[in-house]
């Protein structure tokens, strides 16, 4: 009789991907992943390849639910300015629920150097950030800005993003949290 699969695949990587998020990919094992995801280790091969395949799956899955659900949950019902500014604040204020940083930075930092397929999924991912910041301040360009200051600015806040979201990880209670929050709103003033 064929395997069939008799688990629900987007709670398997939402685990593993939890599992990740908080060890890291060389911190996770087989093991760890069995344990998180409650499947063994036959079924997690064969539903999902090795442990690459399956944190590749993880780290996509990471990006669709958590950026661009964030994101856009961020988006409704507010300014473009004041979408911007949620961002920072969300992340600054952190989640208790949820590992600190973020999986797509973690994974840049530990990955991409040496993995390409990983580190290109990680640059559309920073790159669909750095369209959000455009976005909003072409919607919101009181001060007249030109594209290129806009893409500029942009890339300034994914900057200062990445550094809230790896200090974040580090020290919840770091004072520079709170300068990187100041430096955004003046970029935004």
């Amino acid at each position: 009789m064929p395997w069939e699969k008799s688990y629900d695949e987007a709670e398997v990587l939402e685990s593993a991907m939890l599992a990740f998020w908080t060890q890291g990919y060389q911190g996770t094992s087989i093991a760890d992943l069995v344990l998180a995801t409650g499947l063994n280790r036959g079924s997690l091969y064969a539903g999902f390849g090795n442990k690459r395949d399956l944190f590749l799956r993880a780290l996509k899955h990471y990006d669709q639910s958590y950026r661009v659900g964030f994101l856009m949950k961020l988006r409704q019902d507010r300014a473009p300015r004041d979408t911007i500014l949620a961002t920072f604040d969300a992340i600054a204020r952190g989640n208790d629920t949820m590992p600190g940083g973020c999986l797509m930075v973690n994974s840049a930092m530990e990955l991409a150097p040496h993995d390409d397929e990983i580190a290109a999924l990680i640059e559309d991912s920073m790159g669909q950030v750095e369209a959000f910041f455009v976005d909003c301040l072409a919607q919101d360009n009181l001060e007249n800005r030109t594209e290129a200051q806009i893409t500029e600015t942009a890339k300034v806040l994914q900057g200062l993003m990445v550094g809230l979201l790896v200090m974040t990880r580090a020290n919840r209670e770091s004072p520079s949290i709170g300068a990187i929050l100041a430096q955004v709103r003046n970029l935004l003033a």
